[in-house]
């Protein structure tokens, strides 16, 4: 099981989601990916989307279940030692 740790940009964003009530459904399904790459990090569901950042790092993609936002939203990860380490969640158009 792993601890969830955040990029400050992801703070902010997650910060503001969880402050607007017209979002809770939103929230709701962050949450659960959340979940999932916390208590299940080496499964098949937080680690199927394999992606490189730019300096050769390997992320894991995680797709955020909500059909009330317009985009298809994301959440990248990956591990650092006791915790989850979660640097994007945002719209999954962001190549």
């Amino acid at each position: 099981m792993l601890e969830p740790a955040y990029d400050e940009p992801v703070v902010l964003i997650l910060d503001k989601i969880e402050n607007d009530p017209t979002r809770r459904a939103l929230w709701n399904a962050i949450c659960d990916a959340i979940d999932l790459i916390c208590d299940h990090p080496d499964s098949g569901e937080a680690r199927r989307d394999e992606l490189k950042t730019a300096h050769g790092k390997t992320v894991w993609q995680v797709p955020i279940r909500c059909h009330v936002e317009g985009d298809n939203w994301v959440l990248l990860w990956y591990p650092d030692g006791p915790d989850a380490k979660i640097v994007y969640v945002g719209s999954g158009l962001f190549r």
